[in-house]
């Protein structure tokens, strides 16, 4: 694997973590991610919303105005929306409706918009699906990291179920508890990266 390739993984999922580290759409995340449940299903629609919508606002044409095309980069992404959340509402309807409104606000994420536009149709091939396929599983790892830690620690349960563990903290459900567990995981995040860079550059 090619040192760029892999500076591409890397940043997807690490370094440029849309959540941890660039906190570029923590609030569905905060918000919405209380239960394990709640972020796998947050991480299913965002995953594929952004996929396809990203991949076919490759094809708007260049030449149209930059303020045109973020907004037709929102409407592709709601076109998306419609039959993916109708889908997601047979499927999953209790997580779908306690997330509410925080579900279609993906379709104005800022990776589907200003990243679409500054970052992946800059890219070309095999190149822009790496690179986007990294970005959405940091996300989903980021979701899915917060909604284990909140629903344990505010409920001793894992989807649901009993885990046994009895010091819970039911303030963490909260948004505020939100607030603080994603904001603890990207200190640590950050530190790691720091750290990271610095055997790096020992390393060299």
């Amino acid at each position: 694997m090619g040192t760029k390739r892999k500076k591409t993984i890397y940043d997807g999922f690490f370094y440029k973590n849309p959540v941890l580290i660039g906190g570029l759409i923590s609030g569905p995340v905060i918000v919405c991610a209380d239960t394990l449940a709640h972020a796998l299903v947050l991480s299913l629609v965002f995953s594929v919303l952004t996929f396809i919508s990203v991949m076919l606002s490759a094809f708007v044409p260049r030449r149209l105005v930059y303020g045109l095309r973020i907004i037709v980069y929102s409407l592709i992404a709601a076109l998306v929306y419609v039959p993916l959340a109708k889908v997601c509402a047979s499927s999953f309807p209790e997580e779908v409706e306690a997330m509410g409104i925080y579900l279609p606000l993906l379709t104005v994420s800022s990776l589907v918009t200003t990243q679409t536009e500054f970052l992946f149709n800059r890219q070309d091939g095999v190149t822009l699906f790496v690179t986007l396929l990294c970005y959405i599983l940091g996300f989903d790892l980021a979701a899915l990291l917060v909604g284990f830690i909140r629903e344990l620690l505010a409920y001793g349960t894992m989807f649901g179920a009993l885990t046994g563990f009895r010091h819970t903290m039911p303030g963490l459900a909260t948004i505020p508890g939100g607030f603080l567990v994603t904001g603890l995981l990207a200190v640590c995040f950050h530190k790691l990266r720091i750290l990271f860079r610095q055997r790096k550059e020992h390393a060299s």
